[in-house]
């Protein structure tokens, strides 16, 4: 008996004694033993956040289209900064009927509301194109919703002007006073922007009323650019302020197309001396890369009074040109 034949025979005598798998094993004539290799090596910690960046959750485009005939007008930013269908939902058309229909339509058989003016009735804003109806239906919506409305009685810092870009000045004389009227424009109105980013200031609580209504997320076609807008004042932010003093307009801010842009670094509200007026101090910087850019100062001595008026206040077409 060979040495092969002897090995078998007494695999073969311990698999047919033994007992539970084993004995299934005995009527073969082979037995093999394969090692399974494991593999040590660790999968990197890029590829790693790769595939988690990977995975999505597809919804629907009916899912979030009922969502967005649902929502409030304050929901509305972060509902568009969900995703690029709610950012298009947002954009389009049949989102700002609903709104306007949900909020502003009257309760006449022709849906006039004696709450808005004539520009803003159904049959005025019916033909429009979508750019423009988005804006006059925020337009609307401060004039018929109530935590917008009441946003606008609480007013608007003139902090809230700052990193805008100047774009001209007016003066005009109203009795004793004189009245200046600022025109500053968002910094993404100007220039193409790829990305939507939130020019007003922090960020608010979710149960908040939204004040910058240009930072919806949206198509680049639908921008506040005034070279796409159909809306030409969508953007613009008036600063009014009444004085008695006439204050001329330094000459660095009568620009013209050429030169290079002014934007609003910084303001100051002073009290006087004789504590019975403020001072208003506007510091204008010039918006390029350079590291020594031109600062302008403009000092306005006991004021009567500012307000500010973004593009949807409606006093702003008393004081836009």
């Amino acid at each position: 008996m060979t040495l092969d034949d002897e090995s078998e025979q007494y695999i073969h005598k311990k698999l047919y004694r033994s007992r539970g798998k084993c004995a299934i094993y005995a009527c073969q004539s082979d037995v093999y033993v394969e090692l399974k290799q494991k593999s040590n090596a660790r999968t990197p910690i890029s590829a790693m956040a790769e595939n988690a960046n990977s995975f999505t959750l597809d919804i629907g485009h009916d899912a979030w289209f009922h969502i967005a005939m649902h929502l409030e007008p304050e929901d509305v930013q972060t509902f568009a900064l969900l995703c690029k269908q709610t950012a298009k939902l947002v954009s389009s058309r049949v989102f700002w009927r609903n709104m306007y229909k949900r909020y502003c339509l009257g309760s006449t058989a022709k849906g006039w509301n004696l709450e808005l003016p004539a520009q803003l009735q159904l049959e005025q804003i019916r033909t429009c194109d979508t750019k423009t109806l988005r804006a006059k239906v925020i337009e609307a919506l401060y004039h018929c919703y109530s935590p917008l409305k009441t946003r606008l009685e609480l007013g608007y810092s003139v902090d809230w002007l700052l990193h805008r870009t100047f774009m001209s000045c007016s003066q005009k004389q109203y009795q004793c006073l004189w009245v200046i009227c600022y025109a500053l424009r968002n910094q993404q109105a100007i220039a193409a922007r790829g990305l939507v980013e939130d020019e007003g200031g922090p960020a608010e609580a979710d149960n908040e009323v939204v004040n910058d209504w240009e930072a919806l997320a949206g198509d680049t076609d639908l921008s506040a650019g005034p070279a796409k807008s159909s809306y030409r004042h969508e953007g613009v932010v008036l600063l009014i302020v009444l004085c008695r003093q006439f204050v001329p307009l330094p000459l660095q801010l009568l620009y013209n197309q050429q030169q290079s842009l002014f934007r609003l670094k910084a303001t100051r509200e002073l009290l006087c001396t004789d504590m019975r007026a403020k001072n208003l101090e506007l510091d204008f910087i010039e918006d390029n890369s350079s590291s020594n850019s031109l600062s302008v100062t403009v000092k306005y001595s006991r004021i009567e009074k500012y307000k500010v008026l973004p593009w949807w206040h409606p006093d702003f077409k008393r004081f836009i040109k």
